[in-house]
């Protein structure tokens, strides 16, 4: 018979999507003290299993579990690459005069307000023609969102001249978002893990930014958001994920210079899968030729690409890693233990080779590993480091340490 703890990760688990360790076990004591003061997980347990009472219970200790903090224009650097002017064409193609976005997981708001500060932005003097959609399991963390009210911790990374425009002062030292933002944003409720996609009665989008949200959900349910995510977008739209988010499933679009962490849904400059290849490709075409294939699906052309690299060099630590990504995805953990295993013999301070291996660990059950592996990329993760570019690629540092933090029971 399972604890009653037991029975509360799993509840939030299918409710949520959210994945809790065992390492998060005093994390979720927490937040069931704070949900509901004084009760115990059993009392808990029996409280929100009454069918009358326990669904307010239940979204409070959602509440609890969810509420990230965020800031605005975080990861900067990556929502800069957002062609604005592009996304209005294909809207226009799609007979839309507004460029429609979806803020998935938004928390309480800043991504949103973000993106409808930087579309302003770029269609300045007039006035963007957008609309953005943010979304949340969290009723808190949306009332927070729709209140627009942040301190300035939150707006830090926004510059004097936007934050007077877009931002009122308050004499308290916060801000309050002003209107010209708040009439390009809305927010309504959304469960990444069961609700449809896109939400019910919107329409197909064309930026979808998920970021900073995958890294909470167990192993198979992160290809499926993602797939559905894609599948919310028009024609010519993009999906942005954040690097660590990219890295739950096979990333074979990560060696792409141009997109990196953005997944473009029918654009960018897909690779020819290289049948007949000539004996001159270099390792490095052959590697991201691998990463294609595995992006489409074409597992065997993958491993035959990887297998052609390592038969030139059988350290080749990128080849390694690549197929470890290949079969992990391909559901065979095991496989992809082994291949990391190898790519990380071959250069043990590969972190990123380091944290695929927790994700094959966990996907195998084995808690103990998978701590290990996420304890050593903590130790040996460095910005510095440009050995592997083909793979690391505008992966961002932060998003993989505030993975590891979390899978090893800590706030991200």
């Amino acid at each position: 018979m399972k604890s009653p703890l037991a029975e509360i990760t799993e509840l939030l688990r299918r409710e949520t999507g959210i994945a809790l360790p065992a390492a998060r076990e005093a994390a979720l004591h927490a937040a069931l003290r704070r949900a509901a003061p004084g009760t115990d997980p059993g009392a808990f347990w029996r409280a929100i299993s009454d069918p009358a009472s326990g669904r307010g219970l239940l979204d409070r200790l959602i509440d609890e579990v969810t509420v990230q903090e965020t800031t605005f224009a975080r990861d900067r650097g990556q929502l800069d690459t957002i062609d604005w002017h592009s996304l209005q064409r294909a809207a226009r193609a799609a007979g839309s005069p507004t460029i429609r976005v979806w803020s998935a997981g938004c928390a309480t708001g800043e991504e949103a307000y973000t993106l409808a500060l930087l579309a302003d932005e770029a269609f300045a003097p007039a006035h963007a023609p957008v609309d953005v959609l943010g979304t949340d399991i969290s009723v808190a963390a949306l009332a927070a969102a729709a209140a627009g009210h942040y301190r300035e911790r939150a707006v830090r990374a926004v510059a004097a001249p936007s934050r007077g425009r877009y931002l009122d002062p308050q004499a308290d030292g916060s801000y309050l978002v002003g209107e010209r933002l708040r009439r390009l944003v809305r927010f309504r409720r959304h469960n990444l893990a069961s609700d449809p996609f896109p939400p019910r009665d919107e329409t197909a989008f064309d930026l979808v930014a998920c970021r900073n949200v995958l890294i909470y959900f167990g192993h198979p349910l992160v290809g499926r958001v993602i797939e559905s995510l894609d599948g919310s977008l028009r024609p010519g739209g993009l999906l942005m994920l954040g690097a660590a988010d990219a890295l739950m499933r096979t990333t074979g679009r990560l060696a792409d210079p141009v997109t990196g962490p953005a997944f473009p849904r029918r654009a960018g400059r897909p690779l020819r899968r290289p049948l007949g290849r000539k004996p001159a490709q270099s390792r490095e075409q052959r590697l991201a030729a691998a990463l294609d294939a595995a992006d489409k699906g074409d597992r065997d052309g993958a491993i035959a690409q990887v297998a052609s690299a390592l038969a030139d060099n059988p350290l080749d630590a990128d080849a390694h890693f690549v197929l470890g990504l290949v079969t992990l995805e391909a559901g065979e953990p095991a496989r992809a233990v082994a291949a990391l295993r190898r790519a990380l013999y071959a250069d043990p301070a590969f972190w990123l080779a380091a944290f695929t291996l927790g994700r094959a660990h966990d996907a195998l059950g084995d808690a103990p590993a998978a701590r290990r592996a996420y304890e050593r990329v903590l130790r040996t993760i460095d910005p510095a480091d440009h050995r592997h570019e083909l793979i690391l690629q505008q992966v961002d540092i932060g998003d993989i340490t505030a993975a590891c933090r979390l899978r090893l029971g800590g706030r991200p």
